[in-house]
């Protein structure tokens, strides 16, 4: 098992830590409650050096057709993403953000779960040099409404980034916008020692560390899937409602996501909310109905603070996708309303 390389620090500060693909990493500190708040109300940052981090070198044109999304319509300090490498069939190796750095070169970011399945795919798919940058440099993102009240106006735009560039008086090797969260936020690679020094500075400044457990009831009030758990190699961009290919091109999986398109497909990812007051939370592969017939699966769920209640997502057969209808979902026998509501929740 891969450790947080700010395990030290982290455990100095409070962390309980946990497992996450094959990670030992932070999985909350003062509560994932307080910080899921933070990140709603204030700011805070979060350890994702687990994440897989690619440098691509080479003809990029290589790289379009094995990623959903155009690479080279892309400016370079461009972030391209959410985008995808997808199977023939058009199911989710793994959805990923790329960095255009040069029309022949790249950075990309993986699910951890993904990093080494993304490398020999890539390696085995064309002439492309793929180094493994994920254990050169931590990875934190700072995330919050008020981030720009206490680091000052951010410079970058929404899905740009600058490289071998400076943050916070450090000499960093990326500084990135973009993030999960619904709210401001950057994202910065840099070495160990300076990560370390970073974070203890981010610290001092009263920004408020997060774990993954906040992460994941973040992404959720917006929606955002999570690889393994709501996607995967048999799940495609239309079934999971996830806009991660431009058809303006050729790409492995392309001609499976037209076939999808012009005959229909057989589930559709959909968002729900149970009652406000009702804290019993649906489990990945409980069964969701409607009027006593089964219809579809939750994929994930959990607490929102923010909305005070149970959310989740799933997938049910398109023919009761009804926005605003209630189905019901089966937990350890007993039924329990949930109402189809659409992304974001926020």
């Amino acid at each position: 098992m891969f450790v947080s390389p700010l395990y030290d620090l982290e455990e100095k500060i409070g962390a309980n830590f946990g497992e996450f693909a094959g990670w030992q990493m932070p999985m909350s500190f003062s509560g994932y409650i307080e910080e899921h708040m933070a990140v709603r109300t204030g700011v805070a940052y979060f350890n994702l050096s687990h994440m897989g981090r690619l440098r691509i070198k080479g003809d990029l044109k290589e790289l379009e057709t094995l990623i959903a999304k155009e690479i080279s319509s892309a400016k370079s300090g461009e972030m391209i993403g959410p985008t995808a490498f997808l199977n023939d069939k058009g199911g989710f190796l793994d959805d990923v953000m790329a960095y255009k750095i040069s029309s022949n070169e790249c950075l990309i970011v993986t699910n951890a779960i993904n990093r080494e399945k993304i490398i020999k795919w890539i390696i085995s798919n064309s002439s492309l040099d793929v180094e493994d940058l994920t254990f050169k440099y931590i990875m934190i993102a700072i995330q919050g409404r008020k981030i720009e009240d206490i680091l000052g106006k951010i410079e970058l735009k929404p899905l740009e980034f600058r490289i071998n560039t400076k943050f916070l008086n450090y000499e960093v090797f990326l500084v990135s916008r973009s993030g999960w969260t619904g709210e401001n936020g950057l994202e910065i690679w840099a070495t160990v020692e300076v990560g370390k020094q970073l974070v203890s500075d981010l610290l001092k400044l009263g920004i408020k560390p997060a774990g993954l457990i906040a992460r994941d009831s973040l992404r959720q009030e917006m929606g955002f899937v999570l690889y393994g758990e709501d996607i995967d190699e048999n799940t495609t961009p239309i079934e999971a409602r996830y806009w991660v290919f431009s058809l303006n091109k050729d790409f492995i999986g392309k001609e499976a996501i037209i076939e999808q398109l012009k005959n229909g497909i057989s589930k559709i990812r959909i968002g729900f909310k149970m009652k406000k007051g009702e804290r019993i939370i649906p489990r990945h592969s409980s069964k969701i109905f409607s009027i006593g017939n089964e219809v579809g699966y939750v994929t994930s769920s959990i607490y929102s603070p923010y909305l005070n209640r149970v959310i989740g997502m799933g997938y049910i057969n398109p023919k009761y996708f009804f926005l605003g209808y209630n189905l019901s979902v089966d937990i350890r026998g007993k039924h329990y309303d949930i109402k189809i509501d659409e992304f974001p929740f926020i």
